[in-house]
């Protein structure tokens, strides 16, 4: 039997008691599940789900792969527009982490339908509408520029978070292989996930280290030893790239992305000094 985590415990005692008050559709849910991270601070005990702006406010593709697990998994069902538990659900649902249990007891008797509750989040939370079709966008003058970013230790739902709330317009992936153990940075699924957001990503492979080369890198010598050979070689043979990079930050706000949490532990670190030293221009570090 697959092993849940607190936070589909979590979505599942929602559900539950969504379908109590006859209100389970899946906006209700999400936006339901969002006041539990931000107002109820329900992450502050659990690992939870995080959102990013998008059509409607508050979103978190997270929350629709675990529905569309515990869908083939026989723990919840759709119930016309909404959802409901199954009798494996519902078992599943008692076993919830019960401090969350009583917050989303509370949470869910403070709406009573859609409208209601999309009016309190929107109010509430201005910055997870800069995306929505239903407020009308105000165009803000953003100032071009050059950030960094790595997405160890984030979901894709965070790392979209983050990208929005410093208005960037493109991602370089300098990764030299698109790939990670953590699906949703792959190319393509990445890919698909900034386009909603409207968000433009480049891949320059040129720019990147082999895996080869990072392994048996334990120290920070180690890093800075690959770091130095990394200079001299690769940034010396693409001096084009870097002018490329250039080009893009004259009129948009990009950000460099790569692996490692700290960009000193990443080369994307390296070619941002670069650039910083070549142009005398600031980098922001996300």
């Amino acid at each position: 039997m697959r092993t849940l985590t607190h936070k589909q415990r979590i979505l599942m005692k929602v559900v539950e008691r969504l379908s109590v008050e006859g209100k389970s559709s899946k906006f209700m849910l999400v936006k339901i599940l969002f006041l539990l991270n931000y107002e109820e601070n329900i992450n502050k005990y659990l690992k939870f789900y995080n959102f990013f702006p998008y059509k409607y406010g508050p979103f978190s593709n997270m929350i629709y792969s675990d529905i569309n697990m515990l869908e083939k998994e026989d723990f919840i069902s759709k119930n016309g527009n909404g959802l409901r538990l199954t009798d494996k659900g519902k078992q599943a649902a008692k076993t919830a982490n019960s401090r969350g249990s009583i917050k989303v007891s509370r949470t869910v008797k403070r709406f009573k339908s859609n409208r209601q509750i999309r009016e309190y989040v929107y109010q509430k939370f201005p910055e997870f509408t800069v995306k929505s079709e239903i407020v009308p966008t105000i165009n803000k003058q953003t100032i071009p520029g050059l950030s960094t970013i790595g997405y160890e230790g984030k979901d894709i739902d965070l790392f979209l978070n983050v990208l929005i709330n410093n208005q960037i317009d493109i991602l370089i992936d300098v990764r030299k292989n698109p790939f990670s153990m953590n699906f949703s940075f792959t190319r393509n699924k990445l890919i698909n996930s900034l386009e909603k957001v409207d968000i433009k990503y480049i891949h320059i492979p040129e720019l990147g280290i082999d895996g080869k080369s990072r392994e048996n890198l334990i120290s920070r010598n180690d890093y800075e030893n690959l770091f130095k050979k990394y200079e001299i070689t690769t940034l010396k043979s693409h001096p084009e790239k870097l002018n490329h990079i250039m080009k893009l930050i004259e009129k948009n706000r990009v950000a460099l992305m790569c692996f490692e949490a700290d960009k000193d532990f990443c080369h994307r670190g390296i070619i941002a000094k670069e650039i910083e030293k070549q142009h005398g221009m600031g980098v922001t570090h996300l």
